[in-house]
């Protein structure tokens, strides 16, 4: 897993270098479509410069595997329409690969798989650093009201187990191995977790 996200991540940055290299070319298109007043070809070209640049999109978390990781999620939630807000704000993740990958992994999975199932999907991820401690917060939107029933979350709009139930067993328990605390909130259409974790340098 660490190996595709890193090559997922320097993927990325290929095709940034890439279109930076070729920025000067670019602009002189631009420029010679500006001089024929191609008003059109100019936007075309724009917006083509444009896509390239969203799938170049890498985020800096100081963790090169978690980086990946949370790019390629990001990825995989716009591909289906679900607005994402994502904020890294932390001097460095000391936590081993295994454990932040799969308590990151399986909860931003389950949340796309929630947001996926409303008309207008989001997902709110954030990592900070708070003294000794880090921590990870994903919020995001599903669909009916949510009720709790031994560590399951089921909605009563179709009465089914969330998705948030997948994995969840894993995640605790790599928590309590760090020596951390899980919190999960929720309120009709809003799902939310909270986990915070020692994140010593």
């Amino acid at each position: 897993m660490e190996q595709v996200y890193s090559a997922q991540l320097d993927d990325k940055l290929n095709q940034l270098h890439s279109l930076r290299h070729d920025m000067k070319n670019h602009l002189i298109v631009i420029d010679g479509y500006a001089s024929q007043h191609n008003d059109r070809k100019i936007h075309e070209y724009i917006h083509n410069i444009c896509e390239d640049l969203s799938l170049t999109n890498a985020v800096d978390s100081g963790s090169h595997i978690v980086s990946a990781l949370i790019a390629e999620k990001e990825d995989k939630a716009k591909s289906q329409n679900i607005r994402c807000e994502i904020n890294i704000s932390t001097p460095g993740i000391n936590i081993d690969d295994f454990s932040i990958t799969t308590i990151i992994g399986n909860l931003f999975d389950n949340a796309i798989k929630a947001a996926a199932e409303c008309e207008h999907g989001w997902i709110r991820f954030s990592i900070t650093q708070a003294g000794s401690y880090m921590n990870i917060v994903i919020e995001n939107s599903c669909s009916g009201n949510i009720i709790e029933n031994n560590g399951e979350f089921t909605s009563t709009k179709n009465d089914k187990v969330l998705p948030h139930g997948i994995g969840i067993k894993n995640v605790r328990k790599v928590v309590s191995n760090l020596n951390g605390h899980i919190d999960f909130s929720y309120a009709s259409g809003y799902f939310s977790v909270k986990a915070e974790l020692p994140n010593y340098s």
